[in-house]
């Protein structure tokens, strides 16, 4: 088994990533919860979750079905006094101030937590083996995305993770590389951790063409499962259905994902007149959000998955393609390539022209519903890499628990 020295199982707290404007964080936590129970008994540690001591059931009750315990933080303690102020200010003059430990870390090691998983940062003064996962460096790759006050806070964030996480986890050889830039004092304590995305097995138990009736769909489309935010880029795909309009009058996507974009409140807003003036409202299906269940199932209806995003720290549509079994129209970005889907066509995202051709491609040369072949091979592949993204992070956990502390390896 996976034990501590006092023969105990491992315990692993998680700050609750979960948002209503970011889903990555929560799907990124299930998926992650869903490979360490898939372990062995003997290597399966404890998941703690901690959520502020407020929370209420509702702002993680996705994953309740993984959680061991759920650790209530206290209260915030009050802002300092005057005298409590410029007492620190004497101490800071005097260089006999130290920064106080953040009331988590006193409250894990009350519960016996070896180790915590983090998107935050907690300071010097932190006593318990911290891994932190930065999910990528976009506002390096497309400033214009962000306000400068943005800015100014994602870099004094991930300042602070280099200097005193014990662990850095990137999502993908693409971020490790923007991290080397960013950090490079700090490259020793990177980790490439790519999640593999979680479907329930019983998606495949029935024909996927309900969803035509369901949603009043066209029989042929092509399936774009992204948040309406300005990088997930639709205008190119408004774009090449516009070319396409005269002699392709049959091609149709179809969108699901949140119309919020928390950057830019007035995005989607702005969408809509542009799709309607051009006479694409028919041929650019929009959906809002649906439930994730049927999500899977307009997968295995759709001709293929598209995912036309400029930028991704490991895109969740592809992962959930390559896990339920279904093609992909991708744009030709590192971190696409990287993840590889089976049978993909790579497109310049900045080109509408060559994705209205993929488009035509698929449209004349595959049938909705299933793929059988790829199916299959998505059900064959998920159990071992699933257990292979639970041992990894197993492994990074044992890295930074003290050398006194001794493990039984999975590996």
């Amino acid at each position: 088994m996976t034990l501590t020295s006092k023969n105990r199982p491992l315990r692993i707290a998680f700050t609750n990533l979960t948002s209503t404007q970011w889903t990555a964080g929560n799907h990124y936590l299930k998926n992650l919860f869903v490979a360490l129970k898939s372990l062995d008994r003997s290597c399966c540690p404890e998941i703690i979750l901690v959520v502020l001591h407020q929370a209420q059931l509702s702002s993680y009750s996705s994953l309740s079905d993984y959680i061991d315990q759920v650790l209530h933080l206290p209260p915030v303690p009050p802002i300092p006094q005057f005298w409590q102020r410029q007492l620190i200010r004497t101490q800071k003059y005097l260089g006999l101030w130290r920064e106080p430990e953040p009331p988590i870390a006193s409250c894990l090691r009350e519960h016996q937590v070896d180790c915590l998983f983090t998107n935050l940062e907690y300071g010097s003064n932190f006593s318990v083996p911290l891994l932190s996962w930065i999910p990528d460096f976009q506002h390096l790759h497309l400033p214009e995305m962000f306000s400068s006050q943005e800015i100014q806070e994602r870099d004094e964030l991930f300042s602070g993770v280099a200097a005193h996480a014990d662990r850095i986890i990137l999502s993908s050889q693409d971020a490790l590389k923007d991290f080397k830039r960013f950090a490079p004092q700090a490259v020793h304590k990177a980790r490439v951790l790519s999640f593999v995305a979680q479907v329930p097995p019983d998606i495949y138990d029935s024909n996927p063409a309900w969803v035509c009736e369901y949603y009043h769909l066209p029989d042929r489309f092509v399936y774009l499962p992204n948040q309406f935010w300005k990088h997930k880029n639709h205008n190119v795909v408004i774009q090449a259905l516009t070319l396409l309009k005269e002699k392709h009058p049959e091609i149709t996507i179809v969108c699901t994902g949140n119309t919020n974009e928390p950057r830019h409140p007035l995005y989607f807003a702005e969408l809509l007149p542009t799709i309607s003036t051009l006479g694409l409202r028919d041929r650019l299906i929009i959906l809002g959000l649906v439930p994730h269940t049927h999500l899977y199932q307009l997968m295995r209806q759709a001709l293929a998955v598209l995912q036309p995003s400029i930028f991704e720290g490991w895109s969740t549509t592809v992962e959930e393609a390559k896990s339920v079994g279904k093609r992909m129209i991708l744009s030709d970005i590192p971190v696409h390539r990287e993840q590889n889907p089976p049978h993909a066509i790579f497109f310049n995202p900045h080109e509408p022209e060559v994705l209205a051709d993929a488009l035509v491609r698929v449209f004349d040369e595959h049938q909705p519903g299933p793929d059988y072949e790829l199916e299959t091979l998505a059900r064959e592949q998920r159990p071992r890499r699933t257990q292979e993204f639970g041992a990894t992070f197993v492994k990074l956990v044992q890295e930074v628990i003290s050398p006194s502390i001794k493990f039984n390896s999975y590996f």
